[in-house]
């Protein structure tokens, strides 16, 4: 019984999950809708993103979109430290930690990983009045112009993170880890598709910061399995 939960596990966690992102990073390689896409929101007339500066856009999903997974990671962890004090959020304890972790271990590692990639941002592309000319994901990025720090999607990975909930409660409470995974969907598509408006992100970064943080919320969770099961 434990083996065929096991294969199951492994199937719609991981076979699943990488299967559909291999099929999206393809299409983004073999097609051109990075562009297609950029396109409609950018003002090729008076060559500039309308709403790079939007307040919907910039001050409300961009910044205070970002708080909402910062005050979300240190909420997290302070009941972690509060759960040492409290009957009620003892239960709750390695849940907690679990969910801070994977929150600050995501942003470190895109934060790392774009300035290790080097990729640019539709806003630095020739294309769209920039200065780098456009080459897609797979392959060399130009070195005339300097690294850009744009890959992955490092806005749309802070909504992705809280794929974290629905691991840290998927074995004793399978609504709550529904919705976090509803959460986690949502606000980093919004997120992503946010930043592509404003010129900040192509669709494929999206898609790479979305497998990032599942398989990162993966693999964490695996070793941690026993004490996040625990009442």
């Amino acid at each position: 019984m434990t083996q065929k939960l096991d294969r199951k596990f492994r199937l719609t966690h991981l076979l699943l999950p990488l299967a559909a992102f291999a099929a999206a990073a393809l299409w983004c390689e073999l097609t051109d809708v990075d562009l297609t896409l950029s396109d409609r929101y950018f003002d090729f007339a008076k060559g500039v993103w309308p709403q790079k500066d939007a307040w919907w856009a910039e001050w409300l999903i961009h910044e205070r979109g970002r708080d909402l997974i910062t005050c979300i990671g240190a909420g997290a962890l302070l009941g972690w430290l509060a759960s040492f004090f409290s009957q009620r959020l003892r239960v709750e304890r390695w849940r907690l930690f679990y969910l801070a972790l994977v929150i600050a271990l995501t942003a470190g590692a895109v934060a790392g990983l774009k300035k290790g990639t080097g990729r640019h941002c539709p806003w630095d592309i020739d294309r769209y009045g920039g200065s780098a000319p456009y080459t897609k994901l797979m392959e060399p990025p130009p070195k005339a112009c300097g690294p850009g720090n744009c890959f992955p999607a490092g806005h749309a990975s802070g909504g992705f993170s809280l794929f974290a909930g629905y691991f840290a409660w998927r074995d004793r409470k399978r609504r709550a880890a529904n919705a976090w995974l509803a959460a986690g969907v949502l606000l980093g598509s919004l997120y992503g598709w946010a930043q592509m408006v404003r010129g900040a992100h192509f669709l494929s970064h999206n898609f790479w910061s979305a497998i990032i943080c599942w398989l990162l919320a993966l693999a964490l969770y695996i070793p941690m399995r026993r004490v996040l099961a625990r009442e």
